[in-house]
């Protein structure tokens, strides 16, 4: 694998997106959600490691054939779909989008279930990372429904610090 090779998603990766039939671990859907073509693996190891994905996350997108295992440095042309949702501001701001985007996602799924569709609904209509963040204190709320409230604080805590992490890194 090298290092400044930048992966892509395949159609199956897309559609594992889409779907969510193969139940990805979270950090493992997470890391899926941020290779876009414009990441090296370089940058989506340290990624990987922010998520707590597996030390051998992208070798599995990889053998699962979720990810291209070539050298693509292509980018979306005009009216292409990019293959993550993509927020209306800069580098750095769309890197921290992505990051908050795939937690938040990934924690409604996984905690909320059923019960978080309408919030999931809220991000998905998020356009940038302000928008995001702002849904943070209601993501707290709900999850401390759920589980307890240093729970809740505690997850929120550690999506703002990966957030913060790959928006320096950026």
């Amino acid at each position: 694998m090298q290092l400044q090779a930048m992966p892509e998603k395949t159609e199956l990766g897309r559609a594992e997106i889409e779907s969510r039939s193969r139940k990805l671990q979270g950090g493992l859907r997470s890391l899926l959600l941020l290779v876009d073509g414009r990441r090296t693996y370089a940058e989506l190891q340290e990624l990987a490691k922010r998520l707590h994905a597996p030390e051998d996350a992208l070798q599995q997108l990889l053998s699962l054939q979720l990810i291209s295992g070539d050298a693509a440095t292509a980018r979306p042309s005009i009216g292409e779909p990019a293959n993550e949702p993509v927020a209306n501001a800069g580098d750095g701001s769309n890197n921290r989008y992505g990051i908050l985007y795939a937690l938040m996602t990934d924690i409604v799924r996984e905690q909320l279930g059923v019960r978080g569709y309408f919030f999931q609904l809220k991000l998905e209509r998020a356009v940038d990372d302000a928008s995001l963040e702002a849904l943070l204190p209601e993501l707290q709320s709900a999850l401390a429904k759920k589980t307890s409230m240093q729970g809740a604080a505690s997850t929120i805590e550690r999506i703002r610090a990966a957030a913060e992490i790959a928006a320096a890194a950026a």
